[in-house]
């Protein structure tokens, strides 16, 4: 068979083929990470000091304030005016501060803060045991007190703190071991996932290109 006959191979189909499989492996290298949660530590727990973003922390009171609705509107009719109503004051009182102290001493995070990934901690990085106390009695009251200034000023605070974390000196951080905030960081990835997906009809389109024309020479 004369040289000048003989079927020449493309250079560009190896290429395209090792870039398209390097191109998935990095993405799943990328991906993986993310995908992980760490593993809960043996014994008392030092959380990293990743401090929450006040959208966390407003998701957090939104979870809260409906379950403390809900639980409202279903003992309320059965309380016969013993609990959530004008005339019971004191235990209205008790009840909501034990809605919130009680979780937040023992594990520190109520039901609001476990769903949204945050957990407040003191200055170690530890729960901040009995400093939740004067932190949702004292601090909360006088945040509250001023015009709700208390609150919004950890939306300009460096460490994210309010009046009341200053007071009791604890911090609200996110919480790497809690499977709450999965369902909310695979819906912000929704849209990365529609745009990958879109781009990879392209890719194919160009490697059939490419075999076309190796088989045409």
């Amino acid at each position: 068979m004369p040289s000048g006959t003989k079927k020449r191979r493309n250079p560009r189909q190896r290429t395209s083929t090792s870039r398209y499989q390097a191109d998935i492996k990095s993405k799943t290298d990328k991906k993986s990470p993310d995908e992980k949660t760490p593993e809960k530590p043996k014994g008392p727990i030092v959380y990293p000091m990743n401090y929450a973003r006040p959208l966390s922390r407003l998701y957090a009171f939104t979870i809260d304030l409906g379950f403390l609705m809900m639980i409202i509107y279903m003992v309320a009719p059965k309380a016969s005016g013993a609990i959530f109503s004008n005339e019971s004051v004191a235990p209205n009182l008790v009840f909501l501060l034990g809605y919130f102290i009680v979780p937040t001493t023992l594990w520190g995070r109520t039901p609001g803060k476990w769903v949204a990934g945050i957990v407040v901690v003191d200055s170690d990085g530890r729960t901040p045991g009995p400093a939740a106390i004067p932190r949702e009695m004292i601090g909360k009251l006088v945040s509250y007190l001023a015009a709700g200034v208390g609150i919004l000023w950890l939306v300009f605070d460096p460490k994210r703190q309010g009046w009341h974390d200053k007071i009791a000196g604890t911090y609200v951080v996110e919480n790497p071991y809690s499977g709450g905030p999965q369902f909310m960081k695979d819906f912000f990835k929704t849209g990365k996932k529609k745009k990958s997906d879109a781009e990879e009809p392209e890719s194919s389109d160009a490697e059939n290109e490419e075999s076309a024309e190796s088989d045409s020479k």
